[in-house]
């Protein structure tokens, strides 16, 4: 059931307003988002969960995000669950 009308959006927007909130928090924190897609596959930083062939990619290129990861101060905090290309 998908709620319309005024008061989801309301809501909605008072969601995403907490949302950039929190984001701007931990990112003053240092907390980065891991950025993983398009990617050479690093084990140091990233965590394979598939691997599919997959044609005009490069072997070991990360294509799909699945949980993103996170770094704190260039330390690594949670490693990005990634699907990996075969050539």
């Amino acid at each position: 059931m998908e709620a319309t009308g005024e008061g989801a959006d309301a809501y909605r927007r008072g969601v995403e307003l907490i949302h950039k909130q929190l984001s701007d928090l931990l990112a003053r924190r240092g907390v980065k988002v891991l950025d993983a897609l398009g990617a050479d596959f690093d084990p140091h930083l990233h965590q394979a969960v598939a691997s599919e062939p997959a044609d005009g990619r490069r072997d070991g290129e990360v294509v799909g995000v699945m949980r993103t990861g996170y770094l704190l101060n260039d330390r690594l905090l949670r490693p990005a669950m990634v699907k990996v290309a075969q050539a």
